[in-house]
């Protein structure tokens, strides 16, 4: 999107006005929310990889860094609205689907993470679901998020 700028000096009148065009810019909401996606996501790959690696290395530490159960559910309903806000309005902007389609599949595949953590998938350990299905789908919603924010900014 661009937004073009008329300018025009009152003397000497000049035989039309100059026009300068400027690149509009994200707002700073969908910048915000775009960076606090990404920040989520990282934070469900942190959790997922590096903290069993963390509680494997050191199993007296497990106690002290023992999440609630609730974790899980508490990160979907913060991704959710976050990846929402910022893709629909990067779609607004540059129009691509690829963003918002990758985001879905991310929060659905975190949301089958929750599924699995809590014991609803049948045939799947649930430690195993659970790290497998967040994973993949912290991937997904975080390159949303980086595409999204590349082709926002390639529209200028």
């Amino acid at each position: 999107m661009i937004q073009c700028i008329i300018m025009s000096t009152p003397s000497p009148p000049l035989p039309k006005a100059r026009s300068m065009c400027l690149p509009a810019r994200p707002s700073l909401r969908s910048r915000a929310a775009d960076l606090i996606g990404v920040g989520l996501s990282l934070a469900c790959l942190v959790h997922c990889l590096a903290l069993p690696l963390l509680l494997l290395a050191a199993p007296a530490l497990s106690a002290w860094l023992s999440l609630p159960e609730s974790f899980h559910a508490v990160i979907l309903l913060l991704a959710a609205p976050a990846a929402a806000l910022a893709l629909a309005d990067g779609r607004r902007h540059h129009g691509h689907r690829y963003p918002v389609a990758a985001a879905l599949v991310g929060l659905a595949l975190l949301a089958a993470g929750l599924a699995a953590h809590e014991g609803w998938v049948g045939g799947l350990d649930p430690e195993t679901g659970d790290r497998l299905f967040t994973t993949m789908g912290a991937l997904a919603l975080a390159s949303a998020h980086i595409v999204n924010w590349r082709l926002r900014h390639a529209k200028g």
